[in-house]
């Protein structure tokens, strides 16, 4: 389920009604999508009401203006590239015979009420912002089409041969290493130690010799990190002679800018693929499903109205359009030119 953003003060869109009051009855579309997907004027005024009072919620704002474009303009371009990454998921949903179930319309506005303080607070809400109810449930809906669409895709194609590749190039990061450290000023006294020491006196000679006082105070210990955790906090020396230990072992004087250190590898723990897998789906759905959607784009004509911006094939994005002067000829998804005020 889509998770909606964490709920504080809507703030007032009025403005971006007033931008669509004299384009509202355009009859014109906002973009067309390939053959068949179309975007209105109509259903992009609703949609950038709809994304203002949801980006408002999590108080980040509806687009980001360019130069001295308006928000609002942003917010439409905003929307308007949203709406077309829709229409192509929406493609692949009707290839799919993929649906969303009812229930699942009904727990994300249950999820909003609750983050909101309930239905009477989420009414009002609704109200500041200028959009009803059934808006935001129908937009509910899309919303949660596309996430189904983003579960299918990266089912489809983050094979276990994918995610074993992925679980081997981050394999740092399911390592788990925990190590002791004795600290002493001079090479000799750090040889000393190291042939007398064993892993079960290790703790006692750490507490009696070691001149780091708060690792010393916990037997020598300096916690527990991942692998790439540690790598990254670490002198390198002591990174390199660390991981040339195996568990258990001990190493020789191994110098550093503050000391010379003897090192006690106690584990190292690798996490299981199995146990791990869940996360890496979640880490690389986001990458697989960016890709199929640049896909999409080599593959779909998408026109975007030259009052809204012009549509980059390559990002997806709607971009504001400057002057004549400086765009392209035949430049992607726009048939003409408007100032810096797109939409208005």
């Amino acid at each position: 389920m889509i998770p909606f953003p964490r709920p504080i003060r809507v703030l007032a869109i009025v403005c971006v009604v007033v931008l669509f009051t004299a384009c509202a009855n355009d009859p014109s579309s906002a973009a067309t999508v390939g053959e068949e997907g179309e975007i209105s004027i109509d259903q992009l005024h609703g949609d950038v009401a709809l994304f203002g009072f949801l980006t408002s919620l999590s108080g980040v704002p509806c687009g980001t203006p360019v130069e001295n474009e308006t928000q609002e303009a942003a917010c439409a371009r905003f929307a308007l590239a949203n709406d077309i990454r829709e229409e192509l998921a929406k493609a692949y949903a009707i290839e799919n015979d993929l649906e969303v179930d009812a229930a699942d319309v009904r727990g994300a506005l249950t999820q909003l009420e609750q983050g909101l303080g309930g239905a009477d607070a989420l009414k009002s809400q609704l109200s500041d912002a200028g959009v009803t109810r059934a808006e935001v449930e129908a937009f509910a809906a899309r919303l949660l089409l596309v996430n189904a669409v983003q579960q299918a895709v990266v089912e489809e194609r983050l094979d276990d041969a994918a995610l074993r590749d992925a679980y081997q190039a981050n394999l740092a990061q399911f390592t788990t290493l925990e190590v002791g450290d004795i600290v002493v000023p001079d090479k000799a006294d750090a040889e000393r130690i190291a042939a007398e020491v064993t892993p079960a006196t290790f703790a006692k000679a750490a507490q009696r010799e070691s001149i780091d006082q708060q690792s010393a105070a916990q037997g020598g210990s300096l916690g527990t990190f991942s692998e790439a955790q540690f790598q990254s906090q670490f002198d390198p020396d002591f990174v390199a002679a660390t991981m040339a230990l195996k568990p258990g072992e001990i190493s020789g004087p191994v110098q550093t800018q503050s000391g010379w250190h003897v090192i006690h590898l106690v584990r190292r723990d690798v996490a299981p693929f199995e146990d791990v897998r869940p996360q890496l789906e979640a880490n690389q759905a986001g990458t697989v499903f960016n890709d199929w959607f640049t896909e999409q784009l080599g593959t779909t004509n998408v026109e975007v109205n030259p009052r809204f911006g012009r549509f980059d094939q390559d990002t997806g994005e709607v971009l504001p359009i400057r002057s004549t002067a400086q765009e392209p000829a035949g430049g992607s998804g726009s048939t003409g030119s408007t100032g810096s005020n797109a939409g208005s």
